[in-house]
């Protein structure tokens, strides 16, 4: 159908064909394609800040247990 076989390219294609929004196939891929990329975007920046979060409440629960050479980074490193 398309070269580039993807599924939920094909999915928003089937909806923006069947809500009438687009009637021309060609049409409807190249907006289905622009929608699914940015819906990706979107989530591969959550994903991003999601583990950035997690990274800094693991380093404060380090912190907080008394690790002072948790694996910050340039930080100073004590040795006992």
């Amino acid at each position: 159908m398309y070269k580039n076989n993807d599924e939920a390219i094909d999915w928003e294609v089937k909806r923006l064909l069947d809500d009438g929004i687009y009637t021309d196939t060609e049409q409807a891929y190249l907006a289905a394609e622009k929608i699914v990329s940015q819906i990706r975007e979107q989530a591969k920046q959550r994903q991003i800040k999601q583990q950035f979060k997690f990274r800094i409440k693991s380093i404060k629960k380090q912190l907080i247990r008394g690790y002072d050479y948790a694996d910050i980074p340039y930080s100073k490193r004590n040795k006992h």
